[in-house]
């Protein structure tokens, strides 16, 4: 098996590829040679995917071969916008003048929309992100335990699948910016009354740091989590006030599992589909805020109807609050 891109075939930037796998031995007939590839061809290769998967390969490479890294999901993936920048970074200081592997099975958090719509985003947007990278990437599904709406992001976001054989062209794969505007367009605001409503100015985000700071700690969050959700709603709340029009709005909702945080205003909304998802230039101090959102929250997610509504998503342990 040879793969578009390998040593046989050279070629330049990205190469992004889905492997959907109904077996143990689906998985290795893919994830195997992809290594073993990788270092005949003196390609360093970073392999992040599930327990069982990476005991499988450990087990069939005689433990960790020198060029390649071996890590369980929970060793790798951070914030799908965390995870996106290491994975450059890691490329860009290993790469040299030829190319670099990656595999990468995120955890999908199923039954958590905003969360699964976040990672689903993370797949389109990489296809941008990484386009001037020489990489050749897989991205493991297990169709036994992924509901089926999962596989066909991974066939919208992925411009080729991956089998036995090597390559093929998914019938599937959109433009990155239509998936993610048609993702868009499914987040609806959470059911219920929000545990918080306030509406503040710019004189006001002292108060709406505290609030926020202060539900995180009462939710179960670190204190360093803690401080990160409020600095990110601060970011959105400032740019709702400087950038949008009145009134800006807060609520929170404590949902199943995690806290959200909304920010509203009644601007002309944020028409970017790809924005904050880039890592913006070293020069130059705006359009950080929504970047630096996704960095620190498990799911930013923007609405765009009367106004302007931006959602924050953390991962909250418990719900301490009457």
């Amino acid at each position: 098996m040879q793969y578009e891109g390998e040593a046989s075939a050279p070629h330049e930037g990205f190469i992004h590829s889905a492997l959907i796998y109904g077996s143990d031995d689906a998985f290795m007939d893919v994830a195997l040679p992809f290594v073993e590839q990788g270092m005949l061809a003196g390609e360093p290769t970073l392999v992040a995917v599930n327990g069982r998967n990476v005991e499988h390969l450990r087990s069939a490479l005689g433990g960790e071969p020198p060029g390649v890294t071996l890590l369980s999901v929970d060793e790798w993936y951070e914030t799908s916008a965390r995870t996106r920048d290491k994975s450059r970074r890691w490329v860009t200081e290993r790469a040299g003048s030829g190319r670099a592997r990656l595999m990468g099975e995120p955890s999908w958090d199923v039954g958590k929309d905003a969360k699964v719509r976040d990672w689903a985003r993370h797949e389109a947007v990489i296809n941008v992100a990484f386009a001037d990278l020489p990489v050749t990437s897989i991205c493991p599904y297990d169709s036994r335990i992924l509901p089926a709406e999962i596989v066909q992001h991974a066939e919208s976001t992925h411009p080729h699948i991956a089998a036995a054989d090597g390559l093929a062209e998914s019938a599937r794969f959109e433009d990155p910016h239509d998936f993610c505007r048609r993702l868009d367009s499914e987040v609806e605001r959470p059911e219920g009354d929000p545990t918080t409503f306030l509406q503040f100015n710019l004189a006001d985000l002292r108060i709406v740091r505290r609030i926020v700071t202060s539900m995180a700690v009462a939710t179960g969050l670190s204190g360093s989590r803690a401080d990160e959700l409020a600095l990110a709603v601060n970011e959105i709340a400032s740019n709702a006030v400087v950038h949008g029009s009145p009134p800006a709005t807060l609520r929170i909702w404590q949902g199943d599992g995690e806290l959200i945080c909304e920010v509203s205003d009644h601007g002309e909304g944020i028409r970017d589909v790809l924005a904050g998802q880039l890592t913006p230039p070293t020069q130059g101090i705006g359009g950080r805020g929504i970047w630096l959102s996704r960095m620190l929250c498990d799911a930013v997610e923007i609405r765009n109807s009367v106004g302007c509504t931006v959602s924050i998503h953390a991962t909250a342990p418990r719900f301490a609050l009457a």
